[in-house]
């Protein structure tokens, strides 16, 4: 006898959910490893890395952010199967907002004077292969650095949060 399954649009949903997670989220854990292979390389190198960060947080992180919303808003209404009032819920809701202002209200911005800042060092004689890193920088990444790994355990520990559904 073949078993047949039968999929659900909650289903797809939440598919789609997980799916936004990881493709939005994922590239976001290797940032630090990919700026400093690139450092390795010198500033134009580095340059590149950073363009690419501002581009994937301004339009794929961000779409992907929008879905984590949109899905999460109709997994949390689904046939009153969860409330809002559910720890894992708010939680949940209460990180991707969290995630949307680290992104726009401090990333973002950071992001683009560090592009600014390396354009100027690229411009300089030479500068384009120095793997000299100036200060200022080096400061701007190392804050970068900072609020990255946070951002990255409130993903963690939300992606538990979700799973794990403590306090249910």
């Amino acid at each position: 006898m073949i078993a047949s399954a039968t999929v659900q649009f909650y289903d797809v949903i939440t598919f789609f959910h997980i799916a936004a997670v990881v493709v939005g989220f994922g590239p976001t854990f290797a940032y630090a490893v990919f700026g400093n292979v690139a450092a390795q390389s010198g500033m134009r190198a580095s340059l590149g890395v950073s363009r690419s960060i501002v581009v994937w947080n301004r339009t794929g992180l961000t779409i992907c952010m929008v879905i984590i919303f949109l899905s999460g808003m109709y997994l949390a209404t689904y046939e009153s199967y969860w409330e809002f009032s559910d720890f894992f819920i708010s939680w949940g809701f209460v990180a991707i907002l969290v995630l949307f202002g680290v992104v726009h209200g401090f990333f973002l911005p950071r992001e683009k004077a560090l592009v600014t800042l390396l354009e100027e060092e690229v411009a300089k004689p030479g500068g384009s292969e120095s793997t000299d890193m100036p200060p200022e920088i080096a400061a701007r990444y190392d804050a970068i650095g900072k609020v990255g790994m946070a951002a990255g355990v409130l993903i963690i520990l939300t992606i538990y949060v979700m799973t794990a559904k403590p306090f249910l």
